[in-house]
């Protein structure tokens, strides 16, 4: 019966170790196939920010290509902008020196007795001084 009994305990025990092991096995498949599903999802995540990626580094390559042709068209703006402006301020002396020389001159004009008669009615009389 020694033998018996030491047989029944060592199954019983190899039984128990086998339930605990079983057990073990069923939790670390569970694990391994949600890590799995997590890991299918990860990479199908992955591979739609590198999608992502690639479409936004061809939008900013067209944007910054884009921007460089409209800093360009500024600059040009710019440049023709500074020209007009150094145009209108030399305008503007020419006329301030052609009026300042005008007040001071005297009025040399030919005049027809027609114009006479038209200019008394017109209501203007002497040099034109510029602004009044």
């Amino acid at each position: 019966a020694t033998k018996k009994g030491f047989c029944d305990e060592e199954l019983g025990k190899a039984n128990k170790d086998r339930d605990f092991r079983h057990a073990d096995t069923v939790k670390l498949d569970v694990e391994l196939k949600g890590l799995n599903l997590k890991k299918e999802e990860l990479e199908g995540e992955i591979e739609l920010l590198t999608n992502e990626i690639g479409k936004l580094r061809t939008d900013l390559n067209t944007t910054t290509a884009e921007r460089k042709v409209e800093r360009e068209e500024n600059l040009e703006t710019i440049k023709t902008a500074k020209e007009g402006l150094a145009a209108v301020k030399e305008a503007i002396t020419i006329l301030k020196v052609f009026y300042s020389r005008a007040a001071r001159a005297q009025a040399f004009a030919q005049f027809s007795p027609i114009d006479e008669e038209a200019a008394s009615d017109a209501g203007f009389s002497g040099a034109y001084k510029g602004k009044q």
